[in-house]
Parts: structure tokens; sequence; C-alpha cells
């Protein structure tokens, strides 16, 4: 009797839990990405904030112009290296005026595959991967970043890779993705 009752609990728990992940209050959907804006917000500031859109347009132009170093409004920017010791490291830089908010419903932050010359993916990361099924989020702040670093996992046959893509892997779908040349 306890067996069956315990088997039923178990069941009702795997059952809310699969229901529950991927939802969103707002909408009914998730996109995975959310803005948060921690001033309060009014008319007054409304109306600043129309004004100065002028002002960003020419920091904008201002920043292209110097490098592109500058924080750019609206993206987020991901980038990828190679270190010394043969690993990447992939970045993810939070260039727009607010602090972003990335929701995971897995352990799993982000994910890459190694493709050949025909784009045809050779090897999946999250195909030889474990992850816990645990909800989690990760926040960036203006101008803050986030960085993994990527081993290519030894003994596999990547004879014919070409390139590299990284991705975050928040609920919503891949997000932030960049590509590097393994030649």
């Amino acid at each position: 009797m306890i067996k069956r009752f315990f088997a039923f609990m178990m069941l009702l728990f795997m059952i809310s839990m699969t229901a529950s992940c991927g939802m969103s209050v707002e909408h009914g959907e998730d996109s995975g990405v959310e803005e948060v804006n921690n001033e309060s917000q009014n008319d007054e500031e409304d109306s600043k904030e129309d004004s100065k859109e002028e002002e960003d347009s020419k920091e904008e132009e201002d920043s292209k112009e110097d490098g592109g170093q500058g924080i750019v409004a609206g993206e987020i920017e991901p980038s990828i290296t190679k270190n010394e010791n043969g690993q990447f490291v992939y970045t993810v830089k939070n260039q727009t005026e607010k602090e972003v908010t990335f929701e995971f419903s897995s352990s799993q932050r982000y994910d890459y595959a190694v493709k050949n010359s025909s784009g045809e993916t050779i090897f999946l990361y999250s195909s030889a991967a474990a992850f816990m099924q645990v909800l989690g989020s990760e926040t960036l702040a203006q101008g803050e970043e986030l960085s993994y670093t990527i081993e290519l996992p030894p003994g596999e046959d990547f004879e014919g890779a070409a390139s590299l893509e990284v991705w975050l892997t928040p609920k919503g779908g891949k997000k932030a993705p960049i590509s590097t040349s393994l030649k």
C-alpha cells in the first residue's frame, strides 16, 4: 500500500514538474530572456527618454567609429576566442541599456556544434552530456559579461571539421549564436 502511494505521489510530482517547465505567467509564453528595468517608470521619464534617443543614436554612431567598444543599445554581443591551451572561450556581453536575465530550465547554459565544410553537424555537445533538470537564471547588468570555457572532447574524430558554433540555451530557444573557423 505504501509503495503504491509513493508511486502515485511521484507520478503527480513528475506531471506537475513537466507541466510547469517552460510556462510563463505573462502571456502564457516564455522567451527565456527577461529585461529588468530597476528605475520607476512614469510619464516624466518617458519624455526624458524621447529626448535622449537622439543623443543615443549619435553616441551609437560614435561608438561604431571608435572600434565598436561602446554600448550598442539593444544587443547581446557574443564573442569567441581561442586561448593558449587550445580551448575556446565563449563570452556574452550585455550591450543593452538594461539588466538582462536569461531563464534556464536545466543546468545547461550553452551548447555547441562542430560542423563540417558542408555545414552538417558532426558533433553536438548536448547530445553527449547530461544536465540536471533544475530551474536557474543568469543576470547580466549593463556592460557585464558571462564567459564559458569550451574544450572539445578528446578522442572524438573531428576530421573534416570546419567550424564551431556556440549559443546560449535559455527557455525559448537559441540566443547569442556565434561561429568560428576551426581551420
